[in-house]
């Protein structure tokens, strides 16, 4: 295939004869002359036979009509021959839009115009590789761009959109929009952490990764693995070594999550390693922004609609005021049966409160109703605490800066900060942000119970 393409194709590997196949079949599909050069290829292999002749008519009633002849293909990829423009995989990704095929980051013209081919035109109404073209006319000598804008012109001519062409081409610029103009996308990987059996020092790890959430929340579940707790950071480690290799060459802002039971809350997930293997190891709450979620309430759907109605209450106050007022925030104090009755009920009477900054850290052994407790079942999307004394001047004051400072959306990214201040201070004098956990649970993107597979297009 790759030999008579002209060029590799790359479709994902599998170790599965079938599965592979398929790979195969949905590559292709999503090129121009992909299904035709498969039919090709497999008529040299099993000429004549009946097998082939139903191939043949299903990949005709698949195919389309080609939007150019093979000399307007020749003709275009004649001006570009020896032209290079560095950032054409960013080109690519712009005009494309975030459910675009991937590509390799050494990419070709023709791989670019033959994936933009599969995608249909925008509400513009012009074709992507025409855009694409318009881009590259951009950025290259005036004698060329001139060429490649009349080989775009007759296309439009042809195809009857010169006035949205116009309209497009007096929006592109000689570069692509970058980070600082817009904003980055979060990608999540999201492990999930339980013990085995109650008397076991077994835990079993399970975990999801999802780059392009633009169709919405469908995570890919990778294998579980059960481990004593060092091999279950090992795996940690490598796994978000993965995410960090896999997206390098994606505009994303990868964010690390814990789904824990309770007895696991106050586990410092923040400061386990990212890399596998380092001479000198940086804590994963430096180099990510980490949090912790709740087991208990993701599978407790009885608890979901306070949880869903506080999430959009904490939404509206980001968009509104840009700030957590004092009021959206509940200050716990340990104790008995009497203060949960207490929290209880304020929370019932407060349907504005949104974030709890606990007055302990959640205890480790068996689960019993506490704080976070009421704090879950009344559906607190955000909780902080100190792991080891929430009672600390340091903890109240950096959590009130945290909670209350402008824009709380960035919340995530603040303590991010603070975690490698904490890593650069004196280790004699133990600096708060190194333990400092926050709960920041989102309800409209739960792993528990299992979701349904991501559509195809999703990453």
């Amino acid at each position: 295939m790759s030999d008579e393409l002209g060029h590799p194709l790359l479709a994902e590997e599998h170790p599965q004869c079938a599965a592979h196949l398929f790979s195969i079949v949905e590559t292709c599909h999503h090129r121009p002359d992909g299904l035709s050069t498969l039919l090709f290829v497999l008529e040299q292999i099993e000429p004549g036979t009946r097998a082939i002749a139903e191939v043949r008519r299903i990949i005709t009633e698949m195919s389309t009509l080609e939007a150019w002849s093979p000399s307007e293909r020749r003709q275009l990829f004649g001006l570009l021959s020896g032209v290079v423009v560095p950032d054409i995989a960013q080109i690519y990704r712009f005009v494309a839009g975030t459910n675009a095929p991937q590509l390799r980051m050494q990419t070709t013209y023709s791989e670019v115009f033959l994936a933009l081919e599969t995608l249909n035109a925008g509400p513009d109404g012009v074709p992507k590789p025409l855009i694409f073209v318009e881009h590259l006319a951009a950025r290259v000598r005036s004698d060329l761009a001139v060429e490649l804008r009349r080989w775009v012109d007759d296309q439009s001519v042809r195809m009857g959109i010169v006035a949205e062409l116009a309209a497009v081409r007096t929006t592109i610029t000689g570069r692509v929009p970058d980070e600082s103009g817009q904003p980055v996308s979060p990608a999540y990987i999201v492990f999930q952490l339980q013990r085995e059996a109650p008397t076991t020092e077994l835990y079993r790890l399970s975990h999801w990764r999802q780059r392009d959430l633009s169709a919405g929340w469908y995570p890919k579940r990778g294998p579980d693995l059960v481990g004593k707790l060092g091999d279950i950071k090992h795996a940690v480690a490598s796994l978000v070594e993965g995410v960090e290799s896999d997206w390098a060459p994606y505009d994303s802002d990868i964010r690390v999550e814990f789904v824990l039971p309770r007895e696991l809350l106050n586990l410092d997930v923040d400061q386990w390693q990212w890399e596998a293997e380092s001479d000198f190891p940086e804590p994963m709450g430096c180099h990510f922004p980490v949090c912790v979620r709740s087991l208990e309430r993701m599978a407790a759907r009885k608890w979901h609609r306070q949880w869903y109605i506080r999430w959009k209450q904490l939404k509206n106050r980001v968009i509104d005021k840009g700030v957590l007022t004092p009021e959206a925030g509940f200050w716990s104090k340990p104790g008995g049966e009497l203060n949960l009755r207490q929290l209880t009920s304020y929370f019932e009477r407060m349907s504005g409160v949104v974030a709890q900054v606990l007055g302990a850290p959640p205890a480790a052994g068996p689960s019993t109703f506490d704080e976070v407790a009421v704090g879950l079942r009344a559906g607190i999307p955000v909780m902080v605490w100190h792991r080891e004394n929430c009672g600390l001047e340091d903890f109240v004051a950096t959590a009130k800066e945290l909670l209350h400072t402008e824009d709380p959306g960035l919340l995530l990214d603040r303590v991010r900060l603070v975690r490698t201040n904490a890593f650069a201070s004196d280790t004699q004098n133990p600096h708060v942000g190194s333990y400092l956990t926050v709960l920041w649970d989102d309800p409209e993107r739960v792993v528990v119970p299992e979701r349904p597979g991501p559509p195809e297009e999703v990453d």
